[in-house]
């Protein structure tokens, strides 16, 4: 299983708008082979704190997808006020990892 984490940060009065534009997302990326889901979390603590975990079959797929129109589509949706807003402090990817146990 691949995953990845990104740990994005927005001013908490930004977060609400930033939340409604992943829920009114497109949904394409569950079409593409490999994707096995995507989470999208905010911390009760910090409601700037938002992460996006998404996992896959392989590395392969996911920077398939990464390179797809469909995810260049995805973030054109977003307003440029609000790309502008976020902001991406860190990207980690865990790619040797593999469930053995739920």
């Amino acid at each position: 299983m691949y995953v990845s984490m990104s740990r994005l940060r927005i001013a908490p009065e930004r977060a609400a708008a930033l939340v409604s534009a992943f829920k009114a997302r497109l949904g394409r990326v569950e079409e593409h082979e490999g994707f096995q889901g995507l989470e999208v979390w905010q911390s009760d603590r910090d409601a700037g704190e938002i992460l996006m975990v998404s996992r896959w079959r392989d590395r392969e797929c996911f920077k398939a997808y990464m390179k797809s129109e469909d995810h260049h589509e995805s973030h054109d949706r977003i307003p440029s006020e609000l790309q502008r807003a976020i902001k991406l402090e860190s990207l980690e990817h865990m790619h040797t990892f593999e469930v053995v146990a739920e």
